[in-house]
């Protein structure tokens, strides 16, 4: 068994019987235009002819559509299997991109076996998957954990899988940071002491995950990967902040860590390793990178023309409001206020209550009394494009574009973070 690492979470794993392609993201400009990839690639100067894909979620640094299509027309079609998952977004987006996906638990090809497991938190939102590899021509095993993130049932259903072929898992690839938007859209840019102090807290935070994970497996080698990608156009000066480190910081903690440059690789049967990554980025060149991206627009800068007087977003946050209340997760008071900005100055604000599905318009200066609320400040053609479906809650927070201020500043709830994913009028 051959793995080769491509960039972020594309990995290719090369058994006796089969060569598997993973999450191929090389499309710049995802999450409506936010993110890009440096240092840039020509991923089919490393890419071998697959004879399948896994896509491990939905989300479009593992789903690429638009590069699939390239590796199809290289290649021809090839079959692209996904989780089977109790709500399977990532099988109906495929299909209204004209791709066929197979949604598999378990698949025995020749001498290799695969399994995806889904990784169940049991919310409407649970989207991301786990691969295992086995290949029994070389008694190697893989595995593949994405974007998991730590949970003890998970772990546990996954070594019952291993110990039906293993004693002693070979290769573990986990996720050693996270993409999200916290801190850098939940704190003032001014405040750079609260910024730099809360990405560190996120990035010792993801440490201890992946940490998790790599004792919980005692594989014999480790490759921390996945989330990798900068901040481009307006948002490239939030990218210090995020709290995003490089991948041979876990080097400093993890004798196992394995990290390579693009189109390196490991043989698990020699322990050949061709092209380890020992330097850092040229943070000269990144920042030239970053320069030219500066002048490049979001998608909804060159797609939403409509001017903000003519939308009608009290009625828009009434329906979302409706809509969303049949998905709630969350049991107790809690409300959203939207500043919704034209230009990048407030032109109105709308608090929305989630549970009594109430709407008040509040003056721009006026100081809220209640306890529990979040307020986004959100250009209003991007709203527009959120609550129209043209573009999807969860995209946008990873994405970076809008700014959150927490009431209190240190209340987290998942389910408020996942009602957003549903918070649509359509």
């Amino acid at each position: 068994m051959k793995v080769k690492y491509i960039y972020s979470a594309c990995l290719e794993v090369e058994t006796q019987d089969l060569t598997i392609l993973m999450d191929p993201w090389f499309t710049d400009g995802i999450y409506d235009g936010s993110w890009y990839q440096f240092p840039k690639i020509d991923p089919f100067d490393y890419i071998t002819k697959p004879d399948v894909i896994y896509i491990s979620h939905i989300h479009p640094d593992h789903y690429d559509p638009k590069f699939l299509k390239k590796l199809f027309k290289k290649f021809g079609e090839i079959p692209i299997y996904i989780p089977d998952l109790k709500n399977n977004f990532l099988k109906l987006r495929a299909q209204f991109d004209g791709f066929n996906t197979i949604p598999i638990k378990e698949k025995c090809l020749g001498k290799t076996r695969l399994v995806i497991q889904p990784n169940y938190t049991d919310s409407l939102s649970d989207i991301d998957s786990s691969l295992y590899i086995f290949d029994k021509s070389s008694n190697k095993s893989f595995l593949n954990l994405n974007d998991c993130i730590y949970q003890e049932n998970l772990t546990t259903s996954l070594k019952k899988i291993i110990a039906e072929d293993t004693e002693k898992l070979d290769f573990l690839a986990s996720g050693y940071m996270g993409a999200g938007p916290y801190p850098q859209t939940f704190f003032d840019f001014n405040d750079k002491e609260s910024l730099i102090s809360e990405a560190e807290k996120k990035k010792n935070k993801f440490f201890d995950n992946y940490t998790k994970f790599t004792k919980a497996f005692d594989a014999e080698f480790n490759l921390p990967f996945a989330g990798e990608y900068f901040l481009g156009s307006n948002l490239s000066h939030l990218n210090n902040y995020r709290g995003n480190p490089d991948a041979l910081e876990v080097k400093s903690f993890d004798p196992k860590a394995l990290v390579l440059n693009s189109g390196g690789s490991i043989d698990l049967v020699s322990k050949d390793i061709v092209n380890e990554r020992t330097k850092g980025l040229d943070q000269e060149e990144l920042e030239k990178f970053l320069i030219k991206l500066g002048p490049k627009k979001m998608k909804y800068e060159d797609e939403i023309n409509i001017p903000f007087t003519e939308i009608n977003f009290i009625r828009l946050l009434k329906s979302a409001l409706i809509k969303a209340s049949s998905k709630c997760e969350y049991d107790k008071e809690y409300s959203f206020l939207f500043s919704i900005k034209e230009d990048g100055t407030i032109k109105k604000r709308y608090l929305c209550n989630i549970h009594s599905l109430a709407i008040e318009e509040i003056p721009l200066d006026e100081k809220l009394e209640i306890n529990y609320y979040s307020e986004i400040f959100i250009d209003y053609r991007y709203l527009f494009g959120l609550l129209t479906t043209i573009y999807h809650w969860d995209n946008a927070a990873v994405g970076s574009h809008y700014d959150t201020r927490k009431h209190p500043k240190d209340f987290y709830s998942r389910e408020i973070v996942n009602y957003l994913n549903f918070f649509s009028a359509i």
